[in-house]
């Protein structure tokens, strides 16, 4: 196919130099022209037409294989947005089930290896004879018990910090980067085309679009995903047509660079819902109950183990505060005023 289009590229641009050529000379005999000029024009001018018809044939073709491409374009956009949102899905059931559970267990794990550590720096303190009597002994307890639950109760503040670094240890989506445009776009192109094609077109008070999917396409363009909001411009901009006033080897070099920048938009669109997929994979499968289930079982097993921890806890509270009995075998003379 590119080699039948080479050629007869070649046969236009032959043609109108032969043709060029022709029409010399006509303007160096202005008057009683010859009849085989005549016929030679008519002759090469036929071939031109008939050369530049078949490539606006071949623009027609080009056209209906370009918006196959950007049906396709717009059907993996809607794919991609309906797994982004089973992802989404699957982000919150994460958060609830396992990332907020999971800090609790964290700061209960951390609370109970703080207490532990303090007993034997106490116990072995006390060993040592570093307290002077009981009263100092009981203040140093009543310290290191206060800072124990002040330290390590659950903070909002610590547990978004804590969340924010698990999003990014477990991230869901590809981040977009610059190879994402296309190489004939820039970036300030493209974010200009989108709010002049784009925005107009799905803001609820210039279209009947749904609040949900102006949001779905708005938040697009908030976090710059220049790879999608290309894709969302191929929807909107509508069916490419052939232009009939313009040139035809110039209609067919446009047509050309549009074939290429849908088809390498198709295939990144594609890598992306694929990665998605395989991401939700990840996460237990397509079908939600199976997410749910999974992370059900993982959120029992993180509550249990924070009772658990919950109980050493407080066996090791115990056993700090039991260390007063302790000075008091070691050291009957220092107990200090009751």
């Amino acid at each position: 196919m590119s080699s039948d289009i080479d050629r007869h590229v070649e046969d236009v641009i032959q043609n109108r130099k032969l043709l060029a050529e022709v029409e010399s000379k006509i303007n160096q005999h202005k008057k009683d022209i010859p009849a085989q000029i005549w016929q030679e024009f008519s002759d090469i001018s036929h071939r031109l037409e008939q050369s530049e018809e078949k490539i606006r044939h071949i623009c027609q073709i080009m056209v209906g294989d370009i918006n196959h491409v950007r049906e396709e374009i717009i059907s993996s956009l809607k794919q991609f947005n309906e797994w982004r949102e089973k992802l989404r899905q699957a982000e919150n059931l994460f958060l609830e089930y396992i990332i907020r559970p999971g800090y609790r267990l964290k700061q209960a794990i951390r609370q109970r290896e703080y207490l532990e550590s303090e007993f034997g720096r106490i116990q072995h303190a006390i060993f040592n004879g570093n307290f002077n009597d009981q009263a100092e002994l009981e203040t140093e307890i009543r310290r290191v018990l206060s800072h124990g639950e002040a330290a390590f109760e659950t903070k909002e503040e610590d547990l978004e910090e804590e969340i924010n670094l698990e999003e990014k240890l477990v991230e869901l989506y590809l981040e977009t980067d610059a190879d994402d445009v296309s190489e004939a776009i820039s970036k300030e192109e493209l974010i200009r085309d989108f709010k002049r094609i784009v925005l107009p077109k799905i803001h609820p008070d210039t279209s009947d679009t749904s609040t949900e999917d102006f949001k779905t396409v708005f938040e697009v363009y908030q976090q710059g995903d220049f790879l999608l909001m290309e894709a969302y411009i191929t929807e909107y901009c509508g069916e490419v047509q052939a232009d009939q006033n313009l040139d035809p080897l110039e209609n067919l070099k446009q047509l050309k660079n549009t074939e290429h920048g849908y088809q390498r938009l198709f295939g990144k669109l594609l890598r992306r819902v694929e990665q998605l997929k395989q991401d939700l994979l990840e996460h237990g499968g397509e079908e939600p109950e199976k997410i749910v289930k999974k992370m059900e079982n993982q959120r029992k097993d993180i509550l249990s183990r924070i009772l658990e921890e919950a109980e050493k806890i407080l066996v090791w509270r115990s056993k700090i505060e039991n260390l007063i009995q302790d000075f008091q075998d070691r050291f009957p003379n220092l107990e200090g005023d009751e």
